[in-house]
């Protein structure tokens, strides 16, 4: 005879994780001390018929003296990780008219799927947390007669990355200037005319990296005319 039901028993926290949390709820109370407030950083998302899967990162990020340049001002890989991560914060999601809250996990990190009705194609809708202001983000939604899509790689597919050699890859990361990391040539051309041939086709890029510098590829790949 087959045994009683066994409970589960709760997932262990390995001791690097807690200590991880540690941290950050340190750095959380420093910044917070400081009187600097949490934002949502978002991050392009997509969808199809009757939902849409949002993703962002709440973040604390540290003020930073303005710059002349703009998108073009020099900025180091390192300074992408100087952001404070707020685990658990409740996010408010503004899509067509209705409004959602969903919590972030423990790195601050935002994924997840809601139900919304939106035409195929580009569409927008607010992220907020703490009474914020309101942060647009963006959400490409695939029509249902979609027969063709793009899947890219990025790490020396779309950016030269030299994953290969490890020490030259964490100088490229960390160090070097981000405007002066190099696409793979032709690459751009590839996939934009590849995009231009299929309208209405979505565009991914996959990458092994961080969260932290997914605002610097977003940068990098319009700088070099890839396609969204």
């Amino acid at each position: 005879m087959p045994g009683p039901e066994e409970t589960p028993a709760p997932p262990k926290i390995l001791w690097l994780a807690r200590l991880e949390r540690r941290f950050h709820t340190w750095r959380e109370r420093r910044a917070r001390a400081r009187g600097h407030k949490p934002t949502v950083t978002p991050f392009a998302g997509y969808g199809g018929d009757g939902w849409i899967r949002v993703l962002g990162r709440v973040l604390i990020v540290p003020p930073r003296k303005p710059r002349g340049g703009g998108e073009y001002a020099s900025v180091r890989g390192w300074r992408s990780f100087l952001a404070v991560p707020v685990g658990f914060a409740s996010v408010q999601i503004t899509v067509a008219g209705k409004t959602h809250t969903v919590a972030a996990d423990r790195g601050g990190v935002v994924d997840v799927v809601l139900d919304a009705t939106l035409p195929p194609g580009w569409q927008t809708f607010t992220m907020t947390v703490e009474d914020s202001a309101p942060v647009e983000s963006r959400v490409f939604v695939v029509a249902q007669d979609a027969r063709f899509g793009i899947i890219s790689d990025v790490d020396d597919t779309v950016m030269v990355t030299a994953l290969p050699r490890p020490l030259l890859a964490a100088w490229n990361s960390f160090v070097v200037d981000e405007h002066a990391r190099q696409p793979v040539p032709g690459m751009a051309v590839l996939l934009e005319r590849l995009a231009r041939e299929n309208p209405g086709s979505p565009v991914v890029y996959l990458s092994t990296g961080a969260w932290n510098v997914a605002p610097t590829l977003v940068r990098f790949m319009r700088r070099h005319l890839f396609p969204p």
